[in-house]
């Protein structure tokens, strides 16, 4: 962006087109470094048509730059989606492909949720190197529990090559979790889901989250995940520069309602919630709110302003993976990426890098 301002004080180029927003509101593009899928396609599917089709799917919603997610897999499986996302450049009219978010194996077979335990194993530093070198480096942010043999050192190494390390899918305590912070993780992911609930005596990775400042807490606000109270709780006690809205879209958002089957398991979407239809109880599967109506949800559900509540879903994720001075906010210097929001919340407009990739049909 090369000037931000009011009308009067920024002069028009030369063959400018000028977008007329009629009272509706401009924020900085969501970035979204959780993200599976969505509008049918996953990232595991490993094609450059479906990563292609997340991508448009996320800037329907918003979303002007994201991290491709992957699920725990076998390890060739993982081995060849973390390459074929290696060589995707991304898309013009979708968010921009920023790099890779390798979320499992390596997670507790106790706090697996929507990943497939059968597909769960220990932190191996072997299995990282061989996907760090399939990946590009592209590989940006990896997500693990702390708890499990070998994890401490794999942080060491994925700090050392600079990718980011998320604590999730962990019944770690509270000492297993401070150490694993010492080693060089930064970020909770999905803060509240997969992880002991909070206790007041029998400290977990979850008192740990709320408590250590050099942690930021990734938050689902789809409604369905964690309830409004708790999503108040945590950004009263983490502050909004250190909470990062995610969607945590996977496939089937955006996506009727009905019974699905992928990545070996079935997945059923009722009321626009999805379930594990093959856990043997009521399990949520993933998200299927677009980040546009997660953002409103979480300005209501936290207390927050808007502009507070762009933090979160933009500039805090960007900072995560080391963007922030080039997206996550609107500021001279910024690239310009943006979302105009309707009356309703909905998205009327998305424009990354000053391009509209998105505008709602009237």
């Amino acid at each position: 962006m090369a000037a931000v301002g009011l009308p009067e004080s920024v002069p028009v180029p030369r063959g400018a087109e000028v977008i007329r927003v009629f009272g509706r509101r401009v924020v900085a593009g969501f970035v979204d470094i959780h993200i599976h899928g969505g509008g049918g396609a996953s990232f595991m599917d490993g094609t450059p048509e479906a990563f292609a089709e997340v991508c448009r799917y996320a800037a329907r919603h918003g979303t002007t730059a994201l991290l491709a997610t992957t699920r725990s897999a076998p390890p060739e499986r993982l081995v060849e989606v973390v390459s074929a996302l290696g060589r995707f450049e991304g898309v013009p009219d979708g968010a921009k492909f920023m790099g890779i978010h390798v979320e499992g194996p390596f997670l507790s077979p106790d706090r697996s949720g929507a990943h497939n335990p059968d597909y769960l194993r220990v932190a191996a530093l072997d299995e990282v190197d061989r996907l760090l070198d399939a990946a590009n480096g592209k590989i940006k942010h990896f997500t693990l529990a702390p708890e499990l043999p070998g994890a401490l050192g794999v942080i060491e190494v994925l700090r050392s090559q600079g990718v980011t390390v998320g604590l999730g899918h962990s019944s770690a305590d509270f000492s297993t979790a401070r150490r694993a912070i010492s080693h060089g993780a930064t970020v909770a992911t999905h803060v509240f889901d997969c992880m002991p609930p909070l206790h007041h005596r029998d400290l977990s990775i979850t008192s740990v989250v709320l408590t250590d400042d050099r942690v930021v807490a990734e938050v689902i606000a789809d409604g369905h995940h964690i309830h409004p109270a708790m999503i108040r709780l945590l950004v009263r006690v983490k502050q909004p520069h250190r909470v990062a809205l995610v969607s945590n879209n996977f496939f089937a958002a955006g996506m009727p309602d009905g019974v699905y089957s992928r990545d070996g398991r079935i997945v059923s979407v009722e009321h626009g919630v999805a379930y594990l239809a093959d856990a043997g109880s009521p399990l949520i599967a993933g998200a299927t709110v677009g980040m546009e109506r997660a953002f409103t949800n979480l300005v209501q559900f936290a207390g927050v302003s808007v502009q507070e509540g762009s933090e979160m879903a933009s500039l805090v994720p960007a900072t995560i993976i080391g963007e922030e001075h080039s997206i996550g906010s609107i500021r001279v210097g910024a690239q310009a990426d943006l979302v105009i929001l309707d009356h309703d919340g909905s998205v009327w407009m998305t424009l990354v890098d000053g391009r509209i990739v998105y505008r709602i049909e009237e």
